[in-house]
């Protein structure tokens, strides 16, 4: 079975390992850049590395980063007058080092995140959404408009979020082999990312979306578990933003795209939440473990 996701961060990076444990999977998972930053002077792409560290088992014990990472560099970084907030591990800055010397070269993002996935022997396709520049941004009630990584590391993702844009979405075109993937797919999944800070900036590329609204099965995996997020602020974003509280803000935020969304046990309330053009699907969506995530997504196959 074709499958092409759409992923943030952690979340999507597990359900993906899941997927690719799968013989009968083949996977292209279509990652978010609203989150890429310069920093240091270097390209950032949390997602990207995120997912391409989980796929290659190498990912740190808080699902981003490397295992065994060490922070020498960020120590002797700490000695100037900078802020540190933002950390690198040693061997992760390689991957940014090497990013940022490939892009500054020209080559396109695409290309370089499937170098550094094919470095990793990483089988699925990794792919981000667009090649082009395009980043998250967020408003909030006490700090005006923030940029993605001051709101959610700087910041700590406290403030309360307003309205959110995507700065360079109208210009944004979909990276080479994105649309033929969700085109092709015999499925569409939607990981269980937050819909609004990691699934919209995947969306707000207009050939996306579009190949999106024409997938004849789309299913979203939800990011709540018993309406709440287990870490991060998808929960209090949606309802910040004036969506209803719990499952049905996931599905009004994702207006009308979805034909199936998965919902925890937790959860087994929101079935009401069905209609006669959305199924609501009810299982243990705990993926943390790498059999965990194995197991559900083998129960998403059969239900595909």
């Amino acid at each position: 079975m074709r499958i092409a996701m759409l992923s943030g961060g952690v979340g999507g990076a597990r359900l993906a390992r899941g997927f690719a444990a799968l013989d009968d999977v083949e996977l292209t998972v279509i990652v978010n850049v609203g989150d890429d930053e310069r920093i240091y002077g270097l390209h950032v792409a949390p997602d990207l590395d995120t997912v391409v560290y989980t796929l290659a088992g190498i990912e740190g014990p808080a699902g981003w980063g490397m295992a065994g990472e060490t922070w020498k560099v960020m120590r002797a970084l700490a000695r100037f007058p900078i802020d540190t907030t933002f950390r690198l591990g040693d061997t992760d800055l390689a991957t940014n080092l090497f990013r940022t010397d490939r892009l500054d070269r020209g080559v396109p993002l695409s290309q370089v995140t499937a170098e550094i996935a094919d470095a990793f022997d990483v089988e699925p396709k990794v792919i981000p959404a667009t090649d082009d520049p395009l980043r998250t941004v967020v408003r909030t009630p006490d700090a005006g408009w923030l940029p993605f990584q001051e709101y959610f590391v700087t910041r700590r993702h406290a403030d309360t979020v307003t309205d959110v844009r995507f700065d360079g979405a109208e210009r944004a075109q979909a990276a080479p082999g994105v649309v033929a993937a969700i085109e092709q797919a015999d499925a569409v999944v939607i990981a269980p990312s937050n819909p609004v800070l990691s699934i919209w900036p995947i969306l707000a590329v207009a050939e996306v979306a579009k190949a999106v609204e024409a997938a004849s099965r789309v299913v979203a995996v939800s990011p709540l578990f018993g309406g709440e997020a287990l870490k991060g602020p998808a929960a209090k974003v949606l309802t910040s933003l004036g969506y209803p509280a719990g499952n049905a803000g996931v599905i009004a935020a994702y207006d009308g795209l979805l034909t199936d969304l998965v919902v925890d046990t937790g959860d087994e309330a929101d079935r009401r939440l069905g209609t006669a053009t959305l199924s609501i699907r009810v299982t243990d969506t705990h993926i943390a473990r790498p059999e965990q995530s194995r197991s559900f997504a083998e129960r998403l196959l059969r239900w595909l």
